[in-house]
């Protein structure tokens, strides 16, 4: 039998209230809503120069350095509505090898690298650096003493609104070469001597605001730089090269007709290479909004053994899905890459699965480092696809600045979604840990319970923990290695968020973190045996995911397209990692297992039609696995693993009972027999017994509670220890948002 642990109303509304997927607006480039149009600046401001003070340092930075200087409300820049800005950064005359980073002031320094020289050398590199809250960004020098100038060639916008445009990232096309006369007459340009090309006509269409473009200056013999300027407009300096060939990314403000006019700056001829990369809209309405994030994707100094990029290989690098983006809706990425050649050659990078380039984005001399920043979109599973092309081995760095947004689906609150219950670890001291829950409501808040004293129900403490976020499906529940309760959801975004304790035991949390993801349903979430979290989830083309909440960049990683229906995932820990099951489109359960040290087996194709919803796992003694889910008709089935792990062709049904949803399933802790529970077509709580420990046969469907007590949700079943030893607890909520709790009586059973 069972009975009653308490009544716990968590929510009181008695009217359900029904949300639908947020409607992404059409009237602004940014279609996801964030923001992050483009307004180039004609003018580029100076914004700090530690040659004549501009910014207020007035003295070339030392080693390890660091200075800060305004940004907003200089030279055209407006004082409000500006989340980042598109920044050349050029080193002058370092007395030693160096690197130089941007960020916003106020915060802490990422470790980024933005441009690199040696001694001597004068070179510039471009980066989007969001701006401080207080309108300020702050600059590191690394080493020696340099001189440092910093201009800003446009902004992205913090909010929506009607001036700027959305970028539109295209394949790298090499629009200009004087060497050949692509798309230019062939013939160097002299000292001091200008050339005007047309920018329009091909990738970038007549009418775009600005070109991203790729600079390169091959086998120059002398030092300078190049102004640029929209044909018949005001000249500003776009770029430093040195002898040899020197690359760098670059915006171009385009005029009405798509030509820009070059100048060559330098003491001798050189010649001009373009390579477009991309392009601004001059309509708001059009084009993919900027999303700030900064952090260190890949370094082959650090990055597994630590080994550089052998001579003529390639290597993959994992940018979709890192840094809370999504696996799905990046239109492109800001990047940042860094060489140390031991010999002359060339980077090339492109998306994964697509095929590879014929133009470079880096050309590099043996022992020099070289920055260059490039706007790509990632490939297959969100990995772009690097080449040293080389005969030397060459380490290599990649660095993200920020992502540019496709719109994607919201999705709506799913209603009366069941409860997550587990028991946390014992403190130090105690003999038993709490119990802790999650739910999401019908208006897609989270709520948390915690309940300090096992044995009284009544002693939950519920807290909505969601703010003004709002979430959907049920949520997942973890306990990180340092004791804090960590809870997982799905965004109305599609994204998957969690939200973990400030400390073990806290009522407080921390800010929510986005784990990115753009995922179908909602996450469930598995321990590794070294404790490592991993968050598993489904995608809109059915493929699975898995996000380890560890290493260097945790990432979401694909696990296989098994065309996975949406919210079907259940996870089992056992002896060599973590067994997951999901229902596909057709209704047939598919499952694969990751292994503690990161491999996964081959999928397992366990059968079925028509079965739905998410699919109960149970792990009998032997680390035998036995699941079951609902049938088409309504009816229970289950399939146990054979003891070599091998599966039957049957699924084995457990009686004609008819459920309204997916089962629970659990060992009783006391008993060693295992239970089903479900709720009925009448929203009443049913279970079946296992006749004997370990015997695989069922008895009758028996109500649980006798009383009536219809459950709006499916039933969730957790174990847990108080001070009367073991059992197990039934919960869900009723149509009032109530949570109901319901313990397992050793007497008639």
């Amino acid at each position: 039998m069972f009975r009653r642990l308490g009544v716990v109303v968590a929510a009181l509304a008695a009217a359900v209230t029904v949300l639908v997927a947020p409607q992404a607006p059409v009237a602004h480039a940014d279609a996801a809503g964030g923001g992050g149009d483009f307004v180039p600046l004609a003018s580029t401001p100076v914004v700090f120069d530690t040659r004549n003070g501009t910014g207020g340092t007035s003295a070339p930075l030392g080693a390890g350095a660091t200075a800060t200087f305004p940004v907003l409300g200089v030279g055209g820049i407006p004082t409000t509505g500006v989340g980042s800005v598109l920044a050349r950064i050029t080193l002058l005359g370092p007395t030693a090898s160096t690197w130089a980073e941007l960020w916003p002031d106020g915060t802490s320094r990422p470790t980024l690298t933005m441009v690199s020289a040696t001694a001597g050398e004068d070179l510039s590199n471009t980066a989007v650096v969001k701006v401080g809250a207080n309108g300020k960004i702050a600059v590191y020098n690394s080493g020696g003493k340099v001189d440092i100038a910093v201009e800003v060639q446009g902004y992205y916008k913090a909010q929506q609104g009607t001036t700027g445009g959305g970028l539109f990232a295209v394949p790298h096309t090499r629009l200009i070469d004087t060497r050949s006369g692509l798309g230019t007459t062939t013939a160097t340009i002299a000292a001091g001597a200008t050339r005007t090309v047309t920018l329009t006509g091909g990738v970038i269409p007549a009418g775009a605001a600005a070109a991203q473009v790729n600079l390169l200056v091959p086998g120059a013999s002398a030092a300078g730089w190049l102004d640029a300027a929209p044909a018949g407009g005001t000249q500003r300096p776009v770029m430093n090269y040195e002898t040899g060939s020197t690359q760098q990314g670059s915006v171009l403000v385009l005029p009405s007709n798509g030509q820009v006019t070059f100048t060559n700056k330098g003491s001798a001829a050189i010649n001009l290479v373009v390579t477009a990369e991309g392009y601004y809209s001059s309509s708001s309405t059009q084009g993919s909004g900027l999303r700030q994030v900064a952090g260190r994707l890949f370094n082959t100094r650090t990055t597994g053994a630590g080994l550089p990029i052998p001579a003529n290989s390639t290597v993959d690098v994992q940018v979709g899905g890192t840094f809370g983006m999504p696996t799905h809706g990046v239109a492109a990425t800001a990047l940042n890459l860094v060489a140390t050649p031991e010999s002359d050659g060339y980077l090339k990078a492109w998306p994964v699965g697509d095929a590879e380039p014929s133009v470079s984005i880096m050309d590099f001399k043996a022992g020099k480092w070289r920055a260059n920043a490039l706007v790509l979109k990632p490939g297959t599973d969100g990995r772009i696809r690097i080449r040293n092309g080389s005969s030397g081995t060459t380490h290599v760095i990649v660095d993200l600045q920020g992502w540019f947004a496709n719109p994607l689906p919201g999705v709506a609150v799913a209603q009366n979604t069941p409860m997550t219950a587990m028991q946390a670890a014992p403190v130090a001291g105690a003999t038993v840990g709490t119990l802790e829950y999650a739910y999401t409501d019908n208006a897609g808040r989270v709520v948390y319970g915690h309940q300090t004293d096992p044995d009284n129900f009544g002693s939950v403490q519920w807290t909505v923990i969601s703010g003004n976020e709002a979430f959907s499906g049920q949520p997942a529940l973890s306990q990180l290695s340092d004791g804090r309760i960590q809870v997982a959801a799905q965004h109305t975004d599609s994204d998957v968020w969690a939200d973990t304790q400030t400390a073990s035991g806290a009522s407080t949390w921390n800010p929510w973190e986005n784990f990115g993801g753009s995922m179908a349903g909602a996450p469930v979430t598995g321990k590794l045996s070294d404790g490592t979290v991993m968050q598993f989830d489904t995608d809109t083309d059915g493929k699975l995911w898995v996000y380890a909440q560890s290493g260097a960049v945790p990432y979401w990683r694909d696990l296989g397209d098994q065309n996975l229906a949406a919210s079907t995932l259940s996870v089992a820990q056992v002896r060599d990692g973590l067994r997951v099951f999901g229902v596909d489109g057709a209704g047939a359960i598919k499952t694969v297992e990751y292994y503690n040290d990161g491999s996964v087996s081959p999928w397992t194709d366990l059968g079925g039609s028509g079965l739905s919803g998410r699919p109960a796992v149970v792990v009998r003694p032997g680390y035998l696995l036995q699941v079951f889910a609902r049938a088409a008709d309504g009816t229970i089935v289950a399939k146990l693993a054979n003891s070599d792990g091998s599966w039957p062709a049957d699924y084995q049904s457990l009686g004609g009972f008819t459920s309204a949803g997916a089962p629970a399933a659990i060992m009783d802790p006391a008993l060693g027999r295992l239970a089903v529970v479900v709720r009925g077509s009448d929203n009443e709580i049913y279970h079946v017994w296992e006749t004997a420990t370990g015997s695989n046969t069922w008895g009758s469907w028996t109500k649980t509670i006798g009383a009536t007590d219809p459950s709006a949700t499916d039933p969730t079943t957790a174990p847990y220890t108080n001070s009367n030893g073991q059992s197990w607890m039934i919960t869900f909520r009723n149509a009032n948002g109530a949570t109901r709790f319901y313990e397992r009586q050793l007497s008639g059973m």
